[in-house]
């Protein structure tokens, strides 16, 4: 319960304060509507006695109006007339009902009547002056005579004195639970000045240790955010919002930096990283995620360029097995989508080649050439050793140079002639021996990894120009055997032809000799 009390104390003593002042607030809330019914019961109860004093005034108007106009006969005497009278009674009355309504008051014995009176007397002065513009005065003295208003005043006196009692008592009533509403007021008042003040001292004491706690605890957030996180080098203490705010942008910073990342968007800064604050961040988050960034950003280079190598030998590949029934077109169509596919200007292929005539000489001999001028091929058969290309069989390493011989090849443009910023001999391995070599020359300096890929594609092409040599080697023993065979099988038919004829002949013999026998038989016989 202690530890319970400790640790929500505040709490108690500012839902104490507050139900206090809420109890208070209420209670004037309350006192207001209490003010403002009493008020209104008297207004209410002042109303009533002043229409109801206007009834008898409205008598009094009507008795002094017809004895003036009875004396001295003029219509300037007769001020109130009998519409004027009428219109009084029912504004008058009206107004009661009204407030009576409202007051939850009821008389049915003498307010009835009261109305009744009322009327009877407005009736009355109706008559009388109707007489007396007549000018008949024993009628008008006849009605004076009956005096209506002495039956009259004692109906209007009983029911004026209930209903004075009735509108006192409501007054009394109202005052009553005013001076009430004061009261409980004021208690509450004591109470919120006894318990509350006392309270508010201890909450601010116990606040403004906890503002030191807090600060304390906000400047370590800072430091640690720093530390930890981002450090934008500020070193003033900027108060709790600053500082919250700044935990939360970094949080920002580092998920929408990371988001970035994540999605190949390898271009994001990190807000409000500079040259002066960079070395202050090289070991929290921020620095740790932009290491990170230029990591993966590397990655994401090594793995685009092995897709685009890759996908280069992919497509080499299809070339190939489309092209490797011809070795002339196999080179042209690799050399052509060597040069294409790495951006070159032109393209040229040597392959080995043995001499028919000599065994053991051999020499490279232009196969294929993509966008070359013809003047630079005027000789297509190179000696090993001869020229850029030569050398680089003889060495069986890849030559790529920067500074081009001079009249050593123009690419062609719109512009005119423009020597090659770039050259770039391949030599084209197959079973570790040089099969073939690929010259490209371009206005722009190869890369290492397109370097890599045109070797590697170099063992492509080697090994199918080998194929298709091999092949075509093959085809050529084959139609040659098959040449051998149909001279052998059409010695076969002349020899058959042959042995035929000779078969027949001695048939022929063969049957001449038996004629010859047949005669000499008969001759014999004879």
């Amino acid at each position: 319960m202690r530890k319970f009390l400790n640790k929500h104390l505040i709490s108690i003593a500012i839902y104490t304060v507050s139900a206090l002042i809420l109890l208070s607030v209420s209670l004037s809330f309350y006192n207001k509507k209490v003010m403002s019914d009493a008020l209104e019961t008297q207004e209410q109860a002042d109303m009533v006695v002043r229409v109801s004093e206007n009834t008898l005034l409205n008598i009094r108007q009507m008795d002094i109006s017809g004895r003036g106009y009875a004396l001295m006969r003029e219509d300037g005497f007769l001020f109130w007339s009998v519409a004027d009278a009428r219109r009084e009674n029912r504004e008058n009355f009206k107004t009661l009902d009204s407030l009576f309504s409202i007051q939850g008051y009821s008389d049915p014995v003498n307010y009835p009547k009261l109305k009744a009176g009322f009327k009877k007397y407005a009736d009355m002065y109706e008559e009388m002056v109707k007489l007396l513009k007549n000018d008949d005065l024993e009628g008008y003295k006849e009605i004076l005579k009956d005096d209506f208003g002495r039956t009259f005043w004692p109906i209007n006196a009983a029911f004026t004195s209930r209903l004075y009692e009735f509108e006192d008592e409501l007054v009394a009533k109202a005052q009553a639970r005013y001076e009430r509403a004061i009261f409980q007021n004021t208690i509450v008042q004591l109470l919120l000045l006894l318990i509350g003040l006392p309270t508010l001292i201890f909450i601010i004491i116990k606040l403004r240790r906890d503002e030191k706690n807090r600060t304390a605890l906000l400047i370590n957030l800072r430091e640690n955010n720093k530390k930890y996180l981002f450090n934008d080098g500020d070193t003033q203490f900027r108060g709790a919002a600053k500082i919250l705010n700044g935990s939360i942008e970094n949080l920002k910073k580092a998920a929408h930096y990371v988001r970035k990342v994540a999605s190949g968007e390898f271009d994001v800064k990190w807000e409000g990283m500079t040259d002066e604050n960079r070395d202050l961040n090289k070991k929290n988050l921020a620095g740790q995620l932009i290491e990170m960034k230029k990591q993966m950003e590397l990655a994401d280079i090594e793995n685009k360029k092995r897709i685009w190598s890759t996908e280069g030998l992919s497509k080499l590949s299809e070339i190939i097995r489309n092209s490797e029934q011809d070795t002339k077109q196999l080179t042209f169509e690799s050399t052509k989508y060597l040069t294409q596919y790495l951006g070159a200007q032109q393209g040229s292929l040597f392959i080995l080649v043995q001499d028919e005539e000599d065994s053991k000489h051999k020499y490279l001999e232009l196969s294929a050439a993509y966008a070359f001028d013809r003047r630079k091929f005027l000789n297509k058969k190179l000696e090993i050793g001869q020229g850029l290309i030569g050398q680089t069989y003889r060495e069986r390493e890849t030559l790529l140079l920067t500074e081009i011989p001079q009249d050593y090849t123009f690419i062609k443009s719109g512009l005119g002639d423009a020597t090659p910023t770039c050259l770039a001999i391949v030599p084209m391995m197959y079973n570790d021996e040089v099969q073939s070599l690929i010259e490209l020359a371009s206005f722009r300096k190869f890369e290492e990894h397109e370097v890599k890929f045109l070797e590697k594609a170099g063992e492509y092409v080697a090994s199918a120009i080998a194929t298709t040599q091999n092949n075509e080697k093959t085809r050529i023993l084959l139609e040659q055997m098959q040449q051998q065979a149909e001279e052998m099988r059409a010695q076969e038919e002349e020899l058959r032809q042959n042995m035929e004829e000779l078969e027949a002949t001695q048939e022929e013999m063969r049957r001449k000799e038996k004629m010859m026998e047949e005669k000499m038989q008969k001759a014999e016989n004879q």
